[in-house]
């Protein structure tokens, strides 16, 4: 009786195993993606504060995503592992596909409304007055519908390709995003089935790598006249 005890709770336990380590390196994941998260939000923060100095410009805001997304690639400590870590994020961010900014505000027709040439930078440049915003008229422009002073509220998303590394639990997010029946049935992304893939699929599979979209948006008043590009 005692034989046929123990070879039961082996079978039980090698039914339920799989499962319990999912569930755990499932945890495990999770717990990375709302690191990730949060350093995301702070990355945007920083994005659009170095937009705010600079007229909005994507180069700038660049600069300070991979300044924000720094510590996601921090492995060491001292000097010398901050800088290794700002060269690995610059470099993350040069894969096509792996991030992308979007101006949610000022708008095109912000811009077409209150922008002006000559006044800052040159006869060609057109750019939202920033100065004496306390003075200016609030009516709201015929294209944009908002005033001077809500177009120079700078307003980004920044979705970033974030790639999981926790075993299994990569592969299992990864096929659930992008809607693949077979989870389990090849070894690496891109010869599976994706009815709905999303943004970083083209990504994931150029690379071998299981990536997931991540977004976080940021707003800050701009410091220096709107201009964009």
């Amino acid at each position: 009786m005692r034989r046929k005890v123990g070879g039961a709770s082996m079978v039980e336990f090698i039914i339920v195993l799989p499962v319990l380590l999912l569930l755990c390196l499932g945890i495990i994941q999770f717990g990375l993606l709302y690191q990730a998260k949060a350093t995301l939000d702070y990355a945007a923060l920083q994005a659009a504060r170095a937009g705010a100095l600079d007229h909005g410009r994507n180069a700038t805001m660049r600069s300070g995503l991979a300044r924000g997304l720094t510590p996601l690639f921090a492995h060491s400590p001292g000097l010398g592992g901050q800088q290794q870590a700002l060269l690995y994020s610059n470099a993350e961010l040069l894969k096509p596909g792996a991030y992308r900014i979007d101006v949610i505000n000022p708008t095109s027709s912000a811009l077409q409304d209150f922008g002006r040439a000559g006044e800052y930078a040159g006869a060609t440049i057109r750019e939202i007055p920033n100065d004496t915003l306390g003075f200016r008229s609030t009516a709201a422009g015929p294209g944009s519908g908002i005033s001077v002073q809500d177009a120079n509220l700078l307003k980004i998303r920044v979705t970033y390709c974030y790639a999981m590394y926790v075993p299994f639990a990569n592969r299992t997010i990864f096929s659930l995003m992008n809607a693949i029946d077979d989870i389990y049935s090849t070894g690496k992304p891109g010869l599976g089935l994706p009815t709905r893939p999303n943004r970083c699929y083209a990504l994931s599979t150029a690379e071998g790598s299981w990536r997931i979209p991540l977004e976080s948006e940021a707003i800050v008043r701009m410091q220096t006249p709107y201009r964009g590009g």
